[in-house]
């Protein structure tokens, strides 16, 4: 059983690395050599391209990074797939980018599922993700038994395109709860207590959440590289959900709110800093 995996960042890799663990055999494609080269170092095969073993993979997993790539790739598996096989597509775009692919696709015979996952890198190299599953039921269904290997759970989403409609709501809370975990470990800091009593605190009473739980040791130790996702990425989701929420002319005051701390740790941190680093515009009293 063989699965090719386009994309070999923080997530396609880790996808990659846990289904090679359960025995499946994964053929990586990405253009950067060290992508590359770090799949090959665990056992893998990795191509620079996409070629026609691709019609032999039982399952075909995108993780990529831009909605230009993602036009470039599915038009160049429209051409190598055959009718009938199945495409994970599980990054976070626009319904419009999604949709568009899909139609590339289906033109092809080949069916698309709408699949983003919630969960950062680090929750993805130890396979503990939720996958948002959309599409056609029996193609899902197809599909899951090699999806368990590399997340915890999968939502049955419903048609295509609900995936990424869940995907946003999950964003917007988790772009909320990371700046909660900073702000409430700046007050700290402030009142003179030992960061890791309150997180013992936090992680164990009614403020918990996944993120402070992930993120404020971060904050903490002051780690942001590598990222578990990065600030660039962040950026790039909180456009697209706040175009959506402007689309259905909601009010979204705390994401507004937001917004603004991580545009200031745009401007001011490395991009390729993990999201926790918005903690470091409120210990530089830019958060306002």
């Amino acid at each position: 059983m063989t699965v090719g995996i386009i994309g070999l960042g923080i997530m396609g890799s880790a996808y990659g690395r846990n289904l090679m663990k359960a025995g499946v055999e994964v053929i990586g494609v990405d253009p950067a050599p060290a992508a590359r080269a770090r799949l090959e170092e665990a056992g893998a095969r990795a191509e620079e391209v996409p070629g026609d073993w691709l019609r032999d993979c039982e399952l075909v997993i995108l993780a990529l990074i831009s909605p230009t790539v993602l036009a470039e790739v599915t038009e160049t598996l429209a051409e190598l797939l055959k009718p009938g096989q199945i495409v994970l597509e599980t990054g976070t775009f626009a319904l419009a980018d999604k949709n568009a692919a899909q139609a590339r696709l289906e033109a092809a015979g080949v069916i698309l599922l709408d699949c983003p996952v919630s969960g950062t890198g680090a929750q993805a190299a130890v396979a503990d993700l939720v996958m948002m599953a959309a599409g056609p039921p029996e193609a899902v269904a197809q599909a899951k038994p090699l999806i368990a290997h590399f997340t915890k759970a999968v939502i049955d989403a419903g048609p295509f395109g609900a995936g990424m409609k869940l995907k946003f709501v999950a964003n917007h809370a988790v772009a909320l709860h990371n700046t909660v975990a900073a702000e409430v470990l700046n007050y700290a800091d402030a009142l003179g207590l030992d960061r890791d009593m309150v997180y013992g605190l936090l992680s164990n009473g009614a403020g918990q959440s996944k993120m402070l739980d992930l993120r404020m040791p971060l904050m903490i130790s002051g780690a942001y590289d590598p990222p578990t996702a990065s600030l660039k990425m962040f950026e790039k989701d909180l456009s697209l959900i706040g175009a959506d929420i402007a689309r259905l002319g909601l009010q979204a005051p705390l994401l507004d709110a937001v917004s603004h701390i991580y545009q200031v740790a745009m401007a001011d941190l490395p991009e390729q800093y993990d999201a926790a680093a918005v903690f470091e515009v409120y210990r530089s009293g830019k958060a306002v």
